[in-house]
C-alpha cells in the first residue's frame, strides 16, 4: 500500500511539473504540456487505480500550491481526471468465455470515444468558466486574437491588416476554437496513453493483453450521436459551441477508426511501410487526408471493408474490438 501510495505522490508531482511548464513560455513547454497526463495514466496502467487517484490529487495540490486554486479545477477536468478516467476504463474487465484468459477487456473502440467524452466535457467546462454567454465569449476570444495578431505582425515586420479584417477573422477562430481544443486534447490523451501502455507491457507491469489496434471499432451509435452533435452545432451560442466539440471529437474518432481500416487491409502488402509512412506524414501536414480517413471510418462502420479486403487473417479477439 505505502508503495503504491508513494508511487502515484511521484506521478502527481511529475505531472504537475509538466503541466506547470506551461508557464515557462517557451516552445518546448507546449509538447510538455500535452504530455502531462502521462504520469497519472503510468501509475494507473502499471500500478493501480488508487496511485492514479493519488497521482491527481498530488497534481492537483502541486498545481493549486504553485498558481492558486482557480487552476486546480483546470488541472482536474482537462488533465488529472481525463488521465485517470482512461487508465481506470481501460484495466476494467468482466467474463466471458470468448475472451483471451475467460476475460474481456474495455475495448479500443470504447476508450476512443470515452476520450472524446471527457475532452468534449472539458472544453464545455471552460467555455462557460471563460463567459456566461456566447457573446461575452466572443467578444473575449477577438479581443484576445487581435492582440495576437498584432504582436505578430510587428514581430515578423509585416504588413498590418485593418482592424475589421482582424476582427473577422478573430470571429472565426472564436467559433473554431472549441473543436480545435477539443481535438487537441483528444489526440494528447490518446498518444499519452499508448505511451503509458507502452511503457507498463515494456516493464512487465501491464496485466491486460496487448489489442490489436487496426481492428478497433466504434459500436454502431456512434454515427447518431454525431448526426444530433453536427445539428446542434447549427444552433448557435454557446449550445452551438459546446456541440461542435462534440461533433469534431467524434469525427477524430472516426479519423482513427479510418486510419485502422488502413492498417488492417495493407497487413501483408510488400509497400506497407510506405503506404502508411507517407499516409500520416500527409496527414500530420496537411488537413484533408483526416476528414478522408473519418469518411472512410464511417464507410467501414456501415460495409465493414476490413472483413471483404481481409489477408484472411483470422478475426479479432473480443478484446480487440
Amino acid at each position: 500500500m505505502v508503495y503504491l501510495l508513494l508511487t502515484g505522490v511521484a506521478a502527481g508531482l511529475a505531472s504537475a511539473l509538466l503541466a506547470a511548464g506551461a508557464a515557462a513560455g517557451s516552445a518546448l513547454a507546449v509538447p510538455l504540456f500535452y504530455l502531462s497526463p502521462l504520469p497519472v495514466m503510468i501509475a494507473g496502467l502499471a500500478f493501480s487505480p488508487l496511485s492514479a487517484l493519488v497521482a491527481v490529487l498530488v497534481g492537483g495540490a502541486g498545481i493549486g500550491l504553485a498558481f492558486g486554486g482557480s487552476l486546480v479545477l483546470t488541472y482536474a477536468v482537462s488533465i488529472g481526471g481525463p488521465a485517470f478516467a482512461l487508465s481506470y476504463a481501460a484495466m476494467l474487465a468482466r467474463p466471458d468465455p470468448a475472451g483471451r484468459d475467460g476475460l474481456v477487456w474495455f475495448p479500443v473502440g470504447g476508450l476512443v470515444l470515452l476520450s472524446a467524452a471527457v475532452s468534449t466535457l472539458a472544453v464545455i467546462i471552460a467555455l462557460f468558466a471563460v463567459a456566461g454567454d456566447y457573446e461575452s465569449y466572443r467578444r473575449t476570444v477577438v479581443a484576445m486574437f487581435v492582440v495576437m495578431y498584432e504582436a505578430f505582425v510587428s514581430g515578423q515586420m509585416l504588413p498590418d491588416k485593418p482592424q475589421a479584417d482582424v476582427k473577422v477573422l478573430g470571429a472565426a477562430f472564436a467559433h473554431m476554437l472549441p473543436a480545435m481544443v477539443a481535438v487537441a486534447a483528444m489526440v494528447s490523451q490518446l498518444v499519452c496513453l499508448y505511451l503509458a501502455a507502452r511503457a507498463a507491457l515494456i516493464s512487465g507491469r501491464l496485466r491486460r493483453p496487448w489489442p490489436t489496434l487496426s481492428a478497433f471499432r466504434l459500436p454502431p451509435v456512434t454515427s447518431l450521436v454525431l448526426a444530433v452533435a453536427i445539428a446542434l452545432s447549427m444552433a448557435g451560442a454557446m449550445l452551438g459551441l459546446s456541440a461542435s466539440a462534440a461533433a469534431a471529437t467524434l469525427v477524430c474518432a472516426y479519423a482513427l477508426a479510418g486510419f485502422a481500416v488502413v492498417h488492417a487491409v495493407t497487413i501483408g502488402h510488400s509497400a506497407r511501410f510506405l503506404i502508411l509512412a507517407g499516409l500520416w506524414l500527409t496527414a500530420a501536414a496537411l488537413s484533408w487526408p483526416i476528414l478522408a480517413m473519418a469518411l472512410l471510418g464511417f464507410a467501414d462502420a456501415m460495409f465493414d471493408f476490413r472483413s471483404r479486403m481481409g489477408s484472411g487473417q483470422s478475426p479479432p479477439a473480443a478484446n480487440d474490438r
